[in-house]
């Protein structure tokens, strides 16, 4: 299913009117915050996950094995567009799309997609916060100057909120779950909220994890070139991995001199920097994991995941069977230099040594 079929005319008109209304919806939650308050004052927000990589490292399946443990608590696609605001909406949410209806979500890999299903879309939070952050060609990594207690404070209401959507009656004890490959940019300052948590950074193999981004980026350069709503819609969610709208993190001002994001090379560099920044950064609530050593050892691995985020292991470890390899790619490694192959490589090696699971 296209995203023509996927998003008519009215949902299309529904989501550009949410993404114009950023400040509204902010006010808006603020009036929930007042309407609601009895019911936020009861929600815990101990122990949250974050999950946070480069994209094509094993984040979303990450995201599932947790949401189908029914421990946690995320956003899904019912949330949008007035992600803001989830109480709110959530009374109305019913009479659009987002349904039980499974489709194949936009990046062409098999894994599909409901109403239901938990997705990444809490980056529209932190654009409304931090706007000048997204530069025309780059997004900037926080520094410690980018603390704003305005920020905490929605955050730690807003996990509120989504586990108030997500919960049943009678109330159940969930943790809020996050995934949010842009939090990598955050390490090295890590906000209030975030501080509190365990955050998970999933890694691949470098050379096939930048071959599948490079992929994706070419398939993204088609979807935004066929429908201009693609690429209006995963920038306003903060989607800035692919295509058109492109930003990558410039950590340690790698971009100022990366080549053309068309060619492998820019990929692997792109890797290089990223890791190298989470290696720098990584605390003791940075929990690293190899998506390879997942594939091949899912049972032991996932057992040690859960030791390490403190949930029943046997809620993860029967989900052993999910854990499927990546889609394989081709990788033309002489058209990278030497320099660039090294350094991926100790860099993987550092990661393998330093990952518990």
């Amino acid at each position: 299913m296209t995203f023509e079929d996927r998003y008519g005319w009215l949902d299309r008109l529904l989501h550009r009117t949410a993404f114009r209304a950023g400040t509204a919806q902010h006010a808006l939650s603020d009036v929930e915050e007042i309407l609601y308050r009895d019911t936020l004052d009861a929600i815990s927000v101990d122990d949250p996950v974050f999950i946070t990589a480069l994209p094509r490292s094993g984040t979303t399946i990450l995201l599932r094995l947790l949401w189908n443990t029914g421990q946690f608590a995320s956003h899904t696609y019912q949330d949008m567009p007035f992600l803001l605001c989830p109480l709110f909406w959530d009374r109305f949410s019913d009479q659009f799309d987002g349904g039980t209806d499974t489709t194949e979500r936009a990046h062409g890999d098999g894994l599909e997609v409901s109403g239901e299903s938990p997705e990444a879309f809490e980056e529209m939070i932190w654009k409304h916060f931090w706007p000048d952050a997204y530069r025309g060609d780059h997004i900037q990594p926080w520094s410690a100057d980018d603390h704003d207690p305005a920020f905490d404070a929605f955050y730690e209401s807003h996990m509120r909120k989504v586990i108030a959507v997500r919960q049943d009656a009678p109330p159940a004890d969930l943790r809020y779950l996050s995934k949010n490959n842009l939090n990598i940019a955050r390490l090295g300052a890590l906000p209030r909220p975030l501080e509190n948590g365990t955050v998970l950074v999933p890694f691949r193999t470098p050379l096939q994890q930048a071959a599948s981004m490079l992929r994706q980026h070419e398939r993204f350069l088609r979807l935004h070139d066929d429908d201009d709503f693609v690429r209006e819609y995963m920038e306003a969610i903060g989607h800035h991995e692919f295509g058109d709208g492109l930003r990558p993190v410039n950590f340690g001002g790698w971009v100022d001199e990366a080549p053309e994001p068309t060619c492998l090379a820019f990929w692997v560099q792109y890797w290089s920097a990223a890791y190298q920044h989470v290696l720098t950064h990584a605390d003791e609530n940075t929990v690293l994991l190899s998506y390879d050593r997942l594939v091949d050892e899912p049972h032991t691995a996932l057992s040690r995941l859960a030791d390490l985020i403190s949930v029943n292991p046997s809620v993860l470890t029967g989900q052993a069977d999910q854990v499927r390899p990546p889609r394989s790619h081709s990788v033309e490694a002489a058209a990278l230099s030497s320099e660039t192959r090294r350094r991926a490589a100790a860099l993987h090696d550092t990661l393998k040594q330093r990952a518990p699971v």
